[in-house]
C-alpha cells in the first residue's frame, strides 16, 4: 500500500493542490492500445481512490489507471 503522506507531501511541495481536498475519479485505460475501458469510480477521496486503484493495479495486469480530479471538498 503508498504511503498517503508521501504522496501528499510530494504533491504539496511540487506547488499542486492538497489531494486531500480534492474529489477522485479512477479512469482504467488498456495498456497496449490506450482505449479507455472504464470509469471504475466517479466521486471519492484521495485515500479511499489510492486504497482501490493499488487493489485494481494487482487485479487487472493488462490496464492503467489514472485519479482524475473531478472536485472539491468544502
Amino acid at each position: 500500500m503508498p504511503d498517503l503522506d508521501a504522496l501528499r507531501n510530494e504533491a504539496l511541495f511540487a506547488g499542486a493542490l492538497d489531494p486531500m481536498s480534492l474529489r477522485f475519479q479512477i479512469v482504467e485505460y488498456d495498456k497496449s492500445s490506450g482505449e479507455l475501458l472504464s470509469v471504475r469510480c466517479d466521486d471519492i477521496g484521495f485515500r479511499e481512490a489510492v486504497e482501490t486503484t493499488a487493489g485494481l493495479i494487482g487485479q487487472r495486469q493488462d490496464s492503467h489507471f489514472c485519479l482524475q480530479p473531478v472536485g472539491f471538498i468544502q
